[in-house]
């Protein structure tokens, strides 16, 4: 599966939010989050957080950022289908 670059980044916006990953995010509630923070922060600041969060928590993070990709990839596929049509 290749990953499109726009769904890396608000996969790692995602990852840096205040959301909770043990919460039940419907696909709506996972893009806004995403477009929100990534809107907030902006992309370098979203890779700066994620990459001090890998250096001083990497269990945590690497749980954290398998669970933003899979919810970005699921929540940003029908927009990303629907683009490609």
């Amino acid at each position: 599966m290749t990953t499109c670059p726009v769904e890396a980044t608000l996969s790692m916006a995602l990852f840096v939010s205040d959301a909770s990953a043990s919460s039940n995010l419907d696909d709506a509630t996972v893009r806004e989050t995403a477009h929100r923070t990534l809107e907030q922060l902006g992309p370098d600041e979203c890779y700066a957080r994620a990459a001090e969060v890998f250096g001083d928590r990497p269990e945590v993070a690497l749980r954290r950022i398998q669970w933003a990709r899979e919810r970005c990839a699921r929540a940003m596929a029908p927009a990303l289908a629907g683009a490609a049509a």
